[in-house]
């Protein structure tokens, strides 16, 4: 039986984050701007998640702002995650433009919604 999904939510300056839990995958909601200020918060609950063993989905999609600390954060769990990640894109087009600019569009596990695989 799948125990039901627990959710907790923090806030840490501009950065809001919700972390859902279950058997199946653990989803880190990230809402605002990821930068050198908030990136303790983000990657302390993206750690809590990650000790789970259960893949992980990063959802980005209400993300404004992310900065060069952000991008290696999540850099960093896509090598670490080792297939076990995967990531909504924002919908804001500034990070966009900084996913593409980096490459890292095409070089990170994105998906097309938070229920995609």
């Amino acid at each position: 039986m799948e125990k039901q999904g627990s959710l907790r939510e923090t806030q840490d300056g501009g950065l809001r984050l919700k972390a859902t839990e279950d058997d199946s995958i653990c989803t880190l909601a990230a809402a605002g701007e990821l930068d050198m200020a908030n990136a303790p918060a983000f990657t302390s609950e993206l750690t809590r998640l990650e000790a789970s063993g259960a893949p992980l989905r990063i959802d980005l999609s209400e993300l404004e702002f992310i900065d060069s600390t952000g991008i290696a954060i999540l850099v960093a769990a896509y090598q670490r995650l080792d297939g076990r990640l995967r990531l909504v894109p924002s919908q804001a087009p500034g990070v966009q433009r900084v996913m593409s600019l980096t490459g890292l569009d095409t070089e990170l596990p994105f998906v097309a919604s938070v229920d995609g695989d």
